[in-house]
């Protein structure tokens, strides 16, 4: 029995120091080495799928190796997967306070939104319509009266629909921003490619997007100017994979 006891306690050993051991992408970047560390993290999500921490973390190094662009499009969505990653919302404050980057101030419905994620909201919602919806119909099928714990449930069902409503509205708004990815660049008067340039905006700062127009796509800044910039120009925050390019090989 002892024997089989340390046999046991040895492999739990070995697991606990498997599992605490840093990875390759995060050994790259304690080192310094931050373009391999996006290299390697870039491998991990390929193959492993995309999360809100390595998202967050490929930010960190994007953001170490001057592609605020890329780092950006990065946090942001690793809080559209998960809008408590310490990680990503430390990045983002950091580039606001720090970094010169701008971000439009959220509004009460997308910071209601942030409580839980898109898909998270769009079941609740689901459910709650079906519920409500059944508990109306199915008593007037069967023709009879709704007991008190049909109108029990309906009022829950209807309620939580109601609560529901903003976090759509919200994590619809919050998908719909982009990221500048382009270096010195500025607004544009008119969507065409002559079009009287503007304020100027910088890599890395969040706008909200509107309509597209011939080869343009309405934007607006954080400091509420309005204008036309390339599709090329930005990246939507919308979407849980790799910004664009981000698969390429970093530059050294």
């Amino acid at each position: 029995m002892r024997f089989l006891a340390s046999i046991f306690l040895g492999w739990c050993a070995v697991l606990g120091a498997v599992e605490g051991a840093p990875s390759a992408a995060e050994a790259a970047y304690a080192k310094g080495d931050y373009a391999s560390a996006v290299e390697k993290w870039s491998e991990e999500a390929r193959i492993e799928g995309v999360s809100a921490g390595r998202l967050a973390a490929l930010g960190n190094a994007e953001w170490r190796l001057g592609r605020k662009g890329r780092a950006m499009v990065c946090w942001e969505r690793a809080l559209l997967l998960d809008p408590r990653d310490p990680v990503a919302l430390a990045g983002i404050r950091h580039a606001l306070n720090a970094g010169g980057t701008e971000r439009p101030t959220l509004s009460w419905f997308e910071n209601y939104a942030m409580l839980l994620t898109a898909d998270l909201w769009l079941i609740l919602a689901t459910l709650a319509f079906w519920v409500a919806f059944l508990s109306i119909v199915v008593p007037l099928l069967r023709g009879r009266v709704a007991t008190e714990n049909n109108h029990r449930v309906r009022m829950v069902a209807l309620t939580l629909l109601a609560l529901c409503v903003p976090g759509l509205l919200g994590s619809h708004s919050l998908s719909e921003r982009a990221v500048v990815r382009r270096p010195e660049i500025a607004l544009r008067l008119t969507p065409t490619q002559l079009g009287e340039p503007l304020n100027g905006v910088a890599e890395g700062d969040v706008v909200r997007t509107g309509r597209p127009f011939n080869g343009h796509i309405r934007v607006t800044t954080a400091a509420g100017k309005t204008g036309w910039l390339r599709p090329g120009e930005i990246e939507y925050v919308r979407g849980d994979g790799l910004p664009a390019d981000l698969d390429l090989k970093a530059a050294p």
